[in-house]
C-alpha cells in the first residue's frame, strides 16, 4: 500500500475548512492529521503533534497570527513541510515575497478539489505548484529571476508537441490550436495529454513553465 499524504489546514473559516476536508478524505492516498483556526493556532499544532504533515494548505488572511507570520515560523523552526497558499491574491510582489518566505504553491480558495490534490502530489514530488490563473508574464519573471527552478529537462517534445505547446503558452484554445495546426480538436487534445505526461506537468502553467524554461517561447 503506497504511503499517504499527510495534510494540514490552517483556516478561519469553519465552513471551508469541513468542506475541504470533507473532500479531501474523498481521496484514499490523502490523510488529514489536523485542522487549524489561524496561524497561531497552526504554530502549536505543529509543536505538539507527534505526526507532522507532509502539506500544509494555509489561508493568508487570518486573524490572531495571519497566514505569511506562521509561514516564516515554520520555516525558521526547520519543519520540512511543504506549505500551499490559499489566496485570491496574484500580485507579484507577494507571490515572490512568499516564495522567498517559503511557499510552495499557492491555489485560489475555490479551486476544484481534484486540482487541490494535484498540487499536493505536485509540492510533495518537490515541485511547485501554480493554478492556470498565473499569467505568463508572471511565471516567466519568477524563472528568469530565479524565483524558482523548475525541475524540468532541456526540450523532449517532437516538433508537433513544441508548436502545441507554443500555442498553448499564447493562451489558444484547443479549437483555435486545431484550426492553426490543420489538426482536429481530438488530435490536439491528445498532444497536450501528451505533453503534460512527458514534462511531468499537472496543468497548464506547468507547460507554460517549461516552455519557458526550455526557451521555446519569450
Amino acid at each position: 500500500m503506497t504511503e499517504k499524504i499527510k495534510v494540514a489546514i490552517a483556516d478561519d473559516q469553519q465552513l471551508f475548512r469541513q468542506g475541504i476536508i470533507s473532500l479531501l478524505k474523498e481521496f484514499d492516498n490523502i490523510e488529514i492529521v489536523f485542522e487549524a483556526v489561524d496561524g497561531k493556532d497552526l504554530v502549536s499544532k505543529m509543536d505538539k503533534s507527534a505526526e507532522k504533515p507532509d502539506v500544509i494548505l494555509l489561508d493568508i488572511e487570518m486573524p490572531v497570527m495571519n497566514g505569511i507570520e506562521a509561514l516564516k515560523k515554520i520555516k525558521s523552526k526547520g519543519y520540512d513541510t511543504k506549505v500551499i497558499i490559499l489566496t485570491m491574491h496574484d500580485e507579484e510582489e507577494m507571490v515572490i515575497h512568499l516564495i522567498e518566505t517559503g511557499a510552495n504553491g499557492f491555489l485560489p480558495k475555490n479551486e476544484d478539489i481534484d486540482n487541490v490534490v494535484n498540487a499536493i502530489i505536485a509540492v510533495v514530488d518537490g515541485d511547485y505548484y501554480f493554478n492556470d490563473k498565473f499569467s505568463k508574464g508572471m511565471l516567466k519573471s519568477l524563472i528568469t529571476d530565479n524565483h524558482i527552478n523548475p525541475r524540468f529537462q532541456d526540450n523532449q517534445l517532437n516538433d508537433i508537441e513544441t508548436e502545441v505547446a507554443k500555442l498553448i503558452c499564447e493562451e489558444f484554445t484547443n479549437k483555435e490550436i486545431a484550426a492553426k495546426l490543420n489538426l482536429s480538436v481530438r488530435s490536439v487534445d491528445g498532444h497536450r495529454e501528451r505533453i503534460l505526461k512527458k514534462i511531468g506537468a499537472r496543468n497548464t502553467a506547468g507547460i507554460v513553465m517549461y516552455a519557458i524554461k526550455c526557451k521555446l517561447v519569450k
